[in-house]
């Protein structure tokens, strides 16, 4: 049996204007840097002297590859913005 539908709808669409005057919400909310690393994931092929010099500093530094990398690509972001 077919469902009753009322003839008329209304506009659930957003005008054009209010979509160019609202960001997105994702821009709206504040960054934790602390949050659960499930946003991103890059995979970086190296070659091999890349990948040893990588090694060589994670056993200089006492830090896995991965957290090596965050470390790095952070401080490097700081000078940057300096």
């Amino acid at each position: 049996m077919p469902k009753p539908r009322s003839r008329f709808q209304e506009n659930t669409k957003p005008s054009i204007d209010d979509f160019i005057r609202e960001p997105e919400p994702s821009v709206l909310k504040a960054l934790d840097k602390n949050a659960p690393r499930k946003f991103k994931t890059i995979s970086l092929p190296m070659n091999e002297y890349e990948y040893q010099t990588l090694a060589e500093a994670c056993r200089k530094s006492g830090r896995s590859e991965k957290n090596l990398l965050r470390f790095a690509m952070i401080k490097y972001a700081k000078e940057l913005s300096e």
